[in-house]
């Protein structure tokens, strides 16, 4: 199975998806499943490493999130523009605790860093509740990723000729 692959026609290569999970500061909508089998569904903040090919958010882990992916390591999450040109990154993946605690640190950092202007206090908030377990990072190992981009389409809503099928 490829780990990157685009909706048929409006797709993103590798590079832009890439590109995109980096550069986005929206958040990840991130799909866990309950005991009873039903999906649900959580915004987070994250953080993707390019070079290994992962995804890390934190949360406390008394949550519904946490509980889940300790049962279920199964994940599935969304990371998309909701405004024209549509674009968006979405995959299914497994998700694990992030261990010793100075990478969860660092990775928190990191997942602050692009949401939140450095100095803000939440900062320090959250790496201190990071440091004494009060939040936990975890990281999703994607086993697939698929994309879209509208912008490949002309006004008309016609795939533009300059893109072919990804």
């Amino acid at each position: 199975m490829k780990t990157f692959e685009g909706e048929r026609g409006n797709g993103m290569t590798e590079e832009e998806a890439r590109k995109f999970l980096t550069e986005s500061r929206s958040t990840l909508i991130l799909g866990t499943t309950n005991t009873d089998g039903t999906p649900v569904i959580h915004p987070v903040w994250y953080y993707f490493d390019s070079t290994e090919t992962k995804l890390y958010f934190y949360t406390e882990p008394q949550l519904k999130k946490a509980k889940n992916i300790k049962a279920r390591s199964r994940v599935y999450f969304d990371v998309d523009y909701d405004k024209w040109p549509y674009k968006g990154v979405k995959g299914k993946g497994t998700a694990r605790l992030v261990t010793p605690k100075e990478k969860a640190l660092a990775y928190g950092a990191k997942i602050l860093a692009r949401y939140l202007k450095e100095g803000q206090s939440l900062t320090k908030l959250v790496l201190e509740k990071i440091e004494s377990g009060g939040y936990v990072v975890f990281e999703i190992s994607p086993a697939y990723l698929t994309s879209w981009d509208y912008k490949k389409y002309d006004k008309n809503g016609n795939l533009s000729s300059q893109h072919s099928v990804v």
